[in-house]
């Protein structure tokens, strides 16, 4: 259900031990964070760089359409990143553990994993028409997962589709060819042929009731 979406601002992470002095240099160098979470950022990074389907497969944030970025959650929580891309508003789209943000930026969580039985459909709706207004109002948007592959790119997709009014086809081609690792999993592929359904079913209302 879409109002199972969480709104979630960032706390400081707890104090850590300072990073041992043979891995001070060139890993804190390569995460650009040498702060409280340090730790957790390089168990972020492992997560991000360990073997994927696709072998070239490298974090970083892809911009799809000016403005909304798809990237995977290493990126996404780099401060460094963030303030380069100017982004001000953030989708996560993780089951668990949800990222730390600054207070700053505006948060939304859609608590799914990367499953062919996990509920995407139900969030489309809200999360859509949440990153339209924020485009609206010039901000930045980055939807993120883990990987930046499956539940992340779902939901570009469908933005694409209810922004342009394009297939969802088309809106798929338009993605990868801005982020050649997008692979939504089988069952959001159908959710996203379900709500492309919905969005024709709309649009013909639409078009209905400007003629009458």
């Amino acid at each position: 259900m879409v109002e199972q979406i969480a709104f979630k601002e960032n706390t400081m992470l707890s104090q850590r031990e300072s990073p041992p002095r043979a891995d001070s240099l060139v890993s804190m160098l390569r995460s650009l964070t040498v702060d409280d979470d340090y730790f957790e950022r390089r168990a972020l990074r492992a997560a991000c760089i360990r073997r994927t389907p696709l072998d070239d497969f490298h974090p970083q944030a892809s911009e799809i359409v000016p403005g909304l970025f798809v990237c995977d959650v290493y990126t996404a929580t780099s401060p460094a990143i963030s303030r380069g891309l100017g982004i001000t508003h953030v989708v996560s789209v993780v089951k668990d553990n949800y990222p730390r943000f600054p207070r700053s930026m505006k948060h939304i969580s859609i608590p799914i994993d990367d499953s062919r039985e996990a509920e995407l459909l139900g969030y489309l709706d809200y999360t859509v028409e949440w990153i339209t207004s924020a485009l609206q109002r010039k901000g930045r948007v980055m939807v993120h997962c883990i990987w930046g592959m499956s539940r992340s790119a779902s939901v570009a997709i469908a933005y694409i589709m209810a922004a342009k009014h394009i297939p969802l086809e088309n809106a798929l081609k338009l993605v990868v060819a801005r982020r050649e690792v997008v692979k939504p999993n089988s069952g959001f592929m159908q959710q996203l042929k379900v709500y492309e359904h919905i969005l024709r079913i709309r649009e013909q209302k639409e078009l209905l009731r400007r003629d009458s």
